[in-house]
């Protein structure tokens, strides 16, 4: 049995169920922590809220390049089960999460575990249980079987950025040897998703690999070349008119002020001077961002 005023006191605190459970070393659930605070009709302190969504039809008709986008970002890293719609990412990236809940409503909660063990760091979820979005999203696949769908031509420019932004990456660095520039874009999925990209790709005149990840359940579809890194990246960022996750999206112009498209910005670096902005499995961002990012406020993007 858990005192009525303990509750209130902890819940005047701002602390979860779950901290409580914490806080009482575990000698009692979540779930009987909420059945008292059920019973002492304590509900209305508790931080938690049941999420308002302001459109329960969002995913029934891809008509828009906010729809376009989330529905990108889903099917790459979004777990689409029957009943539950679920969203994870660092906290670095919680930009995403935070423009899902602006279009779509629901509740973004961070969590600041460290447990290098566990692999566990510090995040942001986002889990949407509305029945409605449910019963559209799951059209359009089912945890691991998803499909990369058909929608308007002028808005599949969006639904692979949002893909991107939940399964790919830029990496890129200076050949030592050579003293010159080398790229990558990437994007992590299943056969089916990457196929159905690759085919967008070839429509494009871009040209990219695609293969098993080593021995995992998963394959990566590439390009390294100069010139289809900048058509795909472009084709991305083209319009400019909607940039989320601007993380990614200062890499590539860090890459950019490398190759010198920008007017009157840095010359490249030597060798000796040179930084490789990648490393293996894991999207860097390398010292240079900082000074770059400065000078692409001051340069009017083409």
């Amino acid at each position: 049995m858990i005192e009525k005023q303990f509750l209130e006191e902890c819940l005047k605190k701002g602390l979860s169920t779950r901290k409580i459970e914490k806080l009482l070393n575990y000698s009692l659930k979540r779930s009987t922590i909420s059945y008292y605070i059920k019973k002492y009709n304590l509900t209305d302190m508790m931080n938690y809220k049941k999420p308002k969504y302001v459109d329960e039809y969002f995913f029934n008709k891809i008509d828009t390049k906010e729809k376009a986008y989330i529905l990108g970002y889903t099917l790459a890293d979004g777990y689409i089960a029957n009943n539950v719609l679920m969203y994870g990412c660092a906290l670095e990236d919680k930009e995403i999460l935070l423009f899902i809940q602006k279009q779509i409503g629901g509740a973004v909660r961070e969590y600041n575990v460290i447990n290098k063990k566990l692999k566990r760091f510090p995040n942001a979820k986002m889990n949407i249980a509305n029945k409605q979005i449910l019963l559209d999203i799951n059209k359009f696949g089912n945890k691991e079987n998803k499909t990369f769908p058909r929608i308007q031509k002028d808005l599949e420019r969006y639904m692979l950025l949002g893909f991107f932004d939940g399964d790919g990456c830029i990496t890129w660095g200076r050949r030592k040897d050579r003293n010159r520039i080398w790229q990558k874009v990437c994007f992590t999925g299943s056969f089916k998703l990457l196929s159905a990209i690759q085919k967008l790709l070839i429509k494009l005149e871009i040209s990219s690999t695609l293969h098993p990840k080593g021995k995992e359940n998963c394959y990566v579809l590439e390009l390294s070349s100069k010139k289809d890194v900048y058509k795909i990246m472009e084709y991305l960022y083209g319009n400019r008119d909607l940039i989320v996750l601007h993380r990614k999206y200062n890499k590539y112009n860090a890459l950019r002020l490398e190759w010198g498209e920008f007017e009157g910005t840095m010359k490249y670096t030597t060798s000796s001077q040179a930084e490789d902005h990648s490393s293996e499995g894991v999207e860097t961002t390398g010292e240079k961002l900082g000074s770059l990012n400065n000078q692409l406020e001051r340069l009017s993007l083409k």
